[in-house]
């Protein structure tokens, strides 16, 4: 195999000097073939032993997969210890990325692209996905990736609707990307040229990953829009806004330019942004946009937008009047927590349904959010060292709140606490160098990646299906990780946690949020208050009658509340406001004020068996007015046990407050 830093160099080619500068010596080669442990250009070494060559399928090269096919598919163990290595050295298509049909620059490229790709450690690279882009270029004599346009390249592949195609378009971005760096140095003002953003290659988020870490403005169409836009979000992203918040302004003023396009074609500057035009989109987005929360949020970043761009003179020719008011934002629907009801958290939360998780990073993350209410996010990002334990040995979880942007500790469960212990282990086990708590599970050989929410949400749903997820219809649901949240927070509300240490252990950053659960619960308890009205019975046995849109009810309603609070009694409820003293201390089943429910029916009837014997104990010691007091106690208890075993048997269930 030559050496390209052997070729000659041709003088006058900046990129091609700094090219041959930072392509090693491994990798200036015509012929790459990479070593078969390589977990990126070749994946991993094929399981039959003394097999030098990279693992396709089922852990075996492509000519021991071959020949397992070839013998029927015996058991895979079996024919890895019987069968023996492949006799020819000369290495496959499969396994070499050839770049010797390529002009020295065109090879020097894609050498460097290479060498990129294994140092990242990040997805794996096949010579197949490489092979077609290498044929393109080879039979056009192209003397570099950067002379055409990375569109063009992509229409030009030779092969179209295939699984190597589509790798292939992936690699062709991915280098593209790069030899841009190259040629325009790689800093941050260099990307803040492009119309796509990588969070690393700005300083604000770790080089090379997916998702939430790019940001688009290339379908903004008109350019003169599309510059202003990017100039307003990078003085946003360099005054301490947060990436995401850069992708979800960029959706928003997406979202009105291409309205704008479709309702001002020609539109040269930004003079078409009249008042009238703004009323113009907002009917739009009424009528045809996102929901009212979703709305809000566009109408939010078009309105800052606007108003800095005129501050700055961002946008040539801006009316005076194009202006967003506090009139015109929708208002934010005051919604209660979508917690997930507690049989569908049966059906999530038991043995066998965490156990067909993929596999125990994820399936620990899963309990984890379920346990802590942590936003995915959050969690997805937890150190590998999170765990502080207080000042008598309980573990508490420490995690960054990006809502907040503040570092937080929180007590743990003891289920978390053993599933972080559990996971710690599995990433000394398999990352043992990784910082994450749960490191991505795939293209991340060092762990170096955290686990990305999108592949979160994409398992939880394969999971959920699988499991048959299902309300109480029978029908089919699905929840999503944050739903988990909203489900800790009512559960803490419902079990008496006071509001604000529910807000101190979800890390809401105001009493609002908390202040909503608190609401469910009320209206939960409200309901259950309203069915126990309908089954109570007073000191005679006598139904009381009770209805719930009368204009007495909300006041009867806080009577009760407060007298809950303030009384507690072991066979039923005071009636009386707590405002009032009660005359009846100790007296209550001679009290008119006293009301019971079914659920006090086994407290009713010890009570009159006591009663009896206490009455009989009376007569034989000559007390006949105590006898006469417990005989009046006896009376009412026999009339309530009869009331309440009626109710009873209607088989009517109510709730408790």
């Amino acid at each position: 195999m030559s050496a390209l830093s052997a070729l000659p160099v041709v003088h006058g080619d900046p990129i091609l000097e700094h090219l041959v500068s930072l392509v090693r010596p491994e990798f200036a080669v015509e012929r790459y073939r990479p070593d078969p442990d390589d977990p990126v250009l070749a994946r991993a070494r094929c399981q039959v032993v003394d097999c030098d060559r990279p693992s396709r399928s089922f852990g075996l090269c492509a000519a021991h997969h071959h020949r397992w096919n070839w013998q029927g598919r015996p058991d895979l163990a079996g024919f890895v210890a019987t069968t023996v290595p492949v006799a020819s050295s000369v290495a496959r298509v499969d396994e070499t990325f050839d770049l010797s049909a390529l002009p020295l620059r065109c090879r020097l490229e894609l050498a460097f692209v290479l060498q990129c790709r294994h140092d990242e450690r990040g997805r794996g690279l096949s010579p197949l996905a490489v092979r077609p882009v290498t044929a393109m270029l080879a039979g056009i004599g192209a003397a570099s990736l950067l002379e055409r346009t990375l569109g063009e390249w992509i229409a030009d592949l030779p092969v179209k609707g295939t699984t190597t195609t589509a790798s292939a378009v992936g690699f062709l971005r991915y280098a593209y990307r790069h030899l841009e760096d190259v040629a325009s140095g790689g800093d941050a003002e260099a990307e803040y040229t492009r119309d796509d953003w990588d969070a690393g290659h700005l300083g604000v988020g770790a080089p090379g990953t997916v998702g939430h870490h790019r940001v688009s403005f290339a379908r903004i169409p008109q350019p003169w829009l599309r510059q202003a836009v990017k100039s307003w979000a990078r003085g946003r992203l360099t005054g301490g806004m947060s990436f995401g918040a850069i992708r979800r302004d960029a959706t928003a003023l997406t979202w009105f330019s291409t309205w704008l396009a479709q309702a001002c074609p020609d539109a040269a500057d930004a003079s078409v942004i009249t008042r009238a035009r703004l009323e113009a989109y907002l009917a739009h987005l009424l009528a045809v946009g996102p929901v009212a929360n979703t709305r809000l949020g566009y109408l939010t970043s078009l309105r800052g937008f606007l108003d800095t761009a005129r501050r700055q003179d961002l946008l040539k020719g801006l009316p005076a009047g194009a202006t967003l008011y506090n009139d015109d934002m929708p208002k934010r629907p005051k919604g209660l927590p979508r917690f997930v009801p507690e049989d569908q958290m049966a059906q999530l939360e038991s043995d066998t349904a965490l156990a067909r998780l993929p596999d125990a990073t994820t399936r620990h993350l899963v309990v984890v959010l379920i346990e802590t209410g942590l936003r995915a996010g959050d969690a997805c990002r937890l150190r590998v060292d999170c765990i502080v334990v207080d000042s008598v040995g309980w573990p508490c979880l420490r995690f960054f709140n990006t809502k907040v942007a503040a570092e937080q500790l929180i007590p743990l469960s003891a289920k978390a606490a053993a599933v972080i212990a559990a996971q710690q282990a599995n990433v000394m086990r398999v990352w043992p160098l990784s910082p994450w708590l749960f490191p991505a599970p795939k293209a991340n050989p060092d762990g170096a990646r955290p686990f990305e929410y999108a592949t979160l949400r994409g398992r939880l749903g394969r999971w959920q299906e699988a499991i048959g997820l299902h309300d109480q219809a029978g029908r089919p649901i699905r929840v999503s990780a944050h739903q988990w949240r909203h489900t800790v927070g009512t559960r803490l509300i419902n079990q008496g946690v006071p509001e604000h240490v529910v807000q101190r252990l979800l890390g809401h950053a105001s009493p609002a949020m908390t202040a909503t659960y608190a609401r469910l619960h009320d209206s939960t308890i409200r309901e259950a208050f309203d069915a126990y009205c309908q089954r109570r019975v007073n000191i005679d046995g006598e139904q009381l009658s009770y209805d719930p849109v009368a204009p007495t009810a909300e006041a009867e309603w806080v009577k009760h509340h407060l007298g809950r609070i303030q009384a507690s009694l072991p066979n039923g409820y005071c009636g009386r406001p707590p405002q009032q003293d009660c005359p009846h201390p100790n007296a209550c089943l001679t009290c008119a004020d006293f009301q019971t429910t079914v659920e006090f029916l086994p407290t009713h009837r010890r009570q009159a068996d006591e009663t009896a014997k206490l009455i009989t104990a009376a007569e034989i010691d000559g007390h006949h007015r105590l006898a006469d007091n417990h005989r009046q106690v006896l009376g009412h208890l026999q009339r309530i046990i009869p009331a309440l075993e009626a109710l009873d048997d209607a088989g009517d269930d109510y709730g408790q407050t």
